[in-house]
């Protein structure tokens, strides 16, 4: 009879309440952004670099901090500010038309060399020539006793679109009109660094600042070094722009970060990583 009382009890409750059970359950409540978190996607040719100067600014700014996640390429970290994900991302090429419809706006922060680096143990050249370029990337030259080394050459390219890929095609004669590249693609610019520090006898091309540091073999091109001073006299001339986009007005963080490039303690950090400053 007690329990028979109890279940009239809470049916009278259900009954009158005007609302229905379900409705009733807490809503889960998106959480705020966080004003002292900055997160900036994108391109993996920045990612060592951008995490190098996001662990300077936050050093001396307590409970600040700025993110560099995992490569998902210029085009990911463009989309991810399209669709309001994020608010900032990191890019390695200019912006198209279609990209800019959409209201998005840039700023270089500095240049970077495309280099061709090889695996550290490769006894392979200190100096590459355009033609030797095109000849080893089309696979006409396939032994590096060709060029003055030891061994069988393993070709490590990137996909079409890649940023480098791209400065590559636009200034090396004939790079473009390789039909079958010769070697093995790799999909972001980390992976790259991997590639040839556990290939032997590989070579690859990617920005500077990624190879700094790594221990890989940076080869000159055309008897002229990578080197800032070059790159500022236009004397290699194979470099890509590192840049940041955005969609709507800045946080004060993100603008704050964005300032900060341009300080002397940023600029001093990308040259001694393989970057050249952009003011």
């Amino acid at each position: 009879m007690k329990k028979k009382n109890i279940l009239l009890a809470l049916l009278f409750l259900l009954v009158l309440s005007p609302f229905p059970a379900q409705a009733r359950q807490p809503v889960e409540q998106k959480s705020p952004e966080n004003p002292r978190a900055l997160v900036i996607p994108g391109t993996g040719d920045s990612q060592v670099l951008l995490h190098k100067l996001a662990l300077l600014y936050t050093k001396n700014r307590p409970g600040i901090t700025v993110e560099i996640p995992e490569s998902i390429g210029s085009g990911g970290g463009i989309r991810s500010v399209i669709t309001g994900k994020n608010e900032i991302a990191r890019v390695a090429r200019p912006l198209t038309e279609k990209e800019r419809a959409h209201g998005l706006k840039s700023r270089i922060f500095a240049q970077a060399p495309v280099v061709f680096a090889l695996h550290p143990g490769t006894a392979g050249p200190a100096n590459l020539s355009l033609e030797q370029i095109v000849g080893i990337y089309s696979g006409r030259i396939q032994h590096w006793d060709t060029l003055g080394g030891v061994g069988k050459i393993y070709v490590m390219n990137r996909e079409e679109g890649d940023s480098s890929r791209t400065v590559l095609e636009n200034l090396i004669p004939g790079f473009k009109e390789i039909s079958t590249p010769a070697g093995e693609k790799v999909y972001s610019t980390p992976d790259a660094v991997q590639t040839l520090l556990v290939s032997p006898d590989t070579i690859g091309y990617l920005p500077m600042p990624a190879a700094v540091g790594a221990g890989l073999k940076v080869l000159r091109v055309q008897d002229v070094a990578p080197s800032a001073a070059n790159v500022r006299e236009n004397k290699y001339q194979l470099v890509v722009p590192l840049a940041l986009v955005w969609k709507n007005t800045l946080s004060p963080l993100a603008q704050d970060f964005l300032g900060f490039l341009s300080s002397p303690a940023a600029g001093k950090l990308m040259l001694e990583n393989g970057a050249i400053p952009v003011e």
